[in-house]
């Protein structure tokens, strides 16, 4: 009963977020990402990931729903790629 509480609030905090990798600083190792909306987002080990690929991220909203401006990506999977 407390996994299937805990799981359920774990599932009601995150959202999948897709964006465009456009800048990766390997000096240190982080990624800027832009999603469909214009926002920017950061995350840090881009490991082999390059400017341009598309990743899903997986978004934690930190409990709040008024605003996305204090969410944090909490997992990063690669998608595609765009064409330039």
């Amino acid at each position: 009963m407390i996994a299937a509480l805990i799981t359920a609030f774990t599932l009601a905090n995150t959202y999948p977020r897709a964006m465009e990798i456009v800048d990766i600083d390997r000096e240190t190792d982080i990624a800027i990402c832009v999603d469909a909306v214009g926002m920017e987002w950061s995350f840090t080990e881009p490991e082999d990931l390059e400017v341009g690929d598309i990743v899903i991220c997986t978004m934690f909203d930190n409990g709040t729903t008024e605003t996305i401006l204090d969410d944090e990506i909490i997992d990063v999977v690669y998608s595609g790629y765009t064409v330039q």
